[in-house]
């Protein structure tokens, strides 16, 4: 099947449903690698300007409400290719009306005809929707470039599990795969290449499994340390959690995340890795109870994940200004709740993968100025990560990630 044809039904799903699945990825697997990074570049990329790419094809159609949206798809996804990608004009134009319903040739060849006379004139700016922008602009200043640039890397980030690093970037080399290891991370390794890394052995032997760099300093942080309790509250599939237990298998590591689904997909990691935690539940953090007290509690949050643009375009589509106060506002609300679960002197840790003021710094003054708690340096002096009173924002080191770090004091 055509690759383009694919990729524009993998971003149907992404404006559609405002999320693309991994089932929707797979439709991708019996392609070349040089082909599937080619369909993950164009939907990410035109998921990620697709505001702007929308209100400039709009600018060429004369009548843009009628156009139906998969003709007015096929548009956008062109014009991405020849704005950003730089893809020769004779080969876009050509495989998209080749692509096109027959009584739509026509207009899908004069429009891309028309955009890729002027491509080289247009700018799609920050691809952001323009609130966000300005939100981010008044909080950031002049440090807005860093986060921007963040999210326009698509590298794949790896955590090696059940072999060394080196060893897994040499099995990657025999296979012509390039590979490189992370600058902070121990356990991390970079994959440029647009391969799809689940279909290696390594994969499922438990060898590696994916993760940001960010998100494995969480553990660095956690620390966690033999016959410790520690509760990874908001687990999801079971990433963070696997990561402790494989750092010191003798701590006591309690899985909980009220959604199902996720567990599911954790179970299936917890098993694939072979780092069981030593309870699994499904509690709803703000309504059930815990009757449980914590060395530790990891707080990995519910939040607008703007850290994650990167790899996850689509959310630009259905984030708005809304969710960032509302989501600041839960998880204080969380943090409080979990506070009574953890033990006097015990460590609660709080990150959320996005930048935002309100859903970092925020969170935690507003939650210091009600509780007797004592933030330190999440990572002790083994970084520098310009620690600020509150917590960390590593942003000008990796993708945007906050972690804070509070003692609970008597």
């Amino acid at each position: 099947m055509n690759s383009r044809v694919v990729a524009l039904e993998i971003l149907k799903e992404g404006i559609s449903n405002f999320f693309i699945s991994r089932t929707s990825w797979e439709k991708t697997v019996r392609f070349k690698d040089e082909d599937r990074a080619f369909i993950r570049k164009i939907v990410y990329g035109t998921l990620r300007y697709y505001f702007e790419l929308s209100k400039r094809v709009d600018t060429f159609l004369k009548n843009p409400k009628n156009t139906p949206p998969y003709i007015k798809n096929i548009l956008i996804m062109g014009a991405y290719e020849l704005i950003e990608m730089k893809t020769p004009s004779y080969a876009v134009v050509n495989e998209y009306t080749k692509i096109s319903p027959p009584k739509f040739k026509g207009l899908v060849n004069a429009i891309l005809r028309r955009i890729s006379e002027v491509a080289e004139e247009i700018d799609l700016g920050t691809g952001l929707p323009q609130w966000l922008y300005d939100r981010l602009k008044s909080q950031f200043g002049e440090d807005l470039e860093l986060f921007l640039k963040s999210i326009e890397s698509h590298e794949i980030s790896l955590r090696a599990v059940n072999k060394t690093r080196d060893k897994i970037i040499k099995d990657f080399a025999l296979n012509g795969i390039g590979t490189y290891p992370m600058k902070f991370s121990p356990w991390g390794i970079k994959c440029s290449d647009g391969v799809d890394l689940n279909t290696f052995k390594q994969f499922e032997n438990g060898d590696f499994t994916f993760q940001d760099e960010s998100s494995q300093l969480v553990g660095i942080v956690v620390n966690p340390q033999k016959g410790e309790r520690i509760l990874d509250a908001f687990g999801g599939v079971g990433t963070k959690t696997t990561h402790l237990i494989q750092m010191e298998p003798e701590s006591l590591i309690f899985y909980n995340d009220l959604s199902r689904s996720k567990t599911s997909i954790a179970m299936d990691n917890f098993k694939r890795l072979r780092k069981m935690p030593s309870k699994i539940m499904n509690l709803d953090i703000l309504n059930d109870e815990i009757d449980e007290k914590f060395d530790k509690i990891l707080v990995d949050a519910p939040c607008t994940a703007l850290g994650t643009i990167g790899k996850h375009p689509d959310l630009l589509l259905r984030i708005t200004e809304s969710d960032i106060e509302e989501n600041s506002e839960m998880q204080l609300r969380m943090i409080d709740k979990l506070w009574n679960n953890l033990s006097t002197g015990g460590t609660l840790i709080y990150s959320v993968c996005t930048v935002t003021k309100e859903e970092t710094d925020g969170v935690i003054e507003k939650f210091l100025s009600s509780h007797s708690g004592r933030c330190v340096d999440p990572f002790d002096g083994i970084f520098d990560f310009d620690f600020n009173g509150f917590g960390v924002q590593l942003l000008k080191w990796m993708e945007g990630f906050y972690i804070s770090k509070i003692i609970k004091e008597g």
